[in-house]
């Protein structure tokens, strides 16, 4: 059974995402285990840094990886691309 998934670079280069948990596995570290390995692979890859677009639980983001928003970025990369509806 698929908990859930994380990648980077499927949509956009340098773009962490999309990314999800089954709703019943979620707060069990699920998520900050693909963040962070999709991370580490980023940086494998020669990343300095990686987006994350449309990042829904910002703090999430802040509290796992140090995210930062980006101030007036515009819109997602992902709008209408990904609804999470395979989970």
């Amino acid at each position: 059974e698929m908990l859930g998934f994380a990648c980077w670079d499927a949509t956009v280069k340098n773009f962490f995402g999309p990314t999800g948990v089954k709703e019943c596995e979620r707060g069990k570290g699920i998520g900050r285990a693909l963040l962070l390995a999709c991370l580490h692979g980023m940086k494998e890859d020669g990343y300095a840094y990686g987006i994350i677009g449309s990042p829904g639980p910002i703090e999430f983001y802040r509290k796992n990886c140090g995210g930062t928003m980006i101030e007036d970025s515009g819109e997602s990369v992902y709008k209408g691309m990904f609804d999470g509806s395979i989970l």
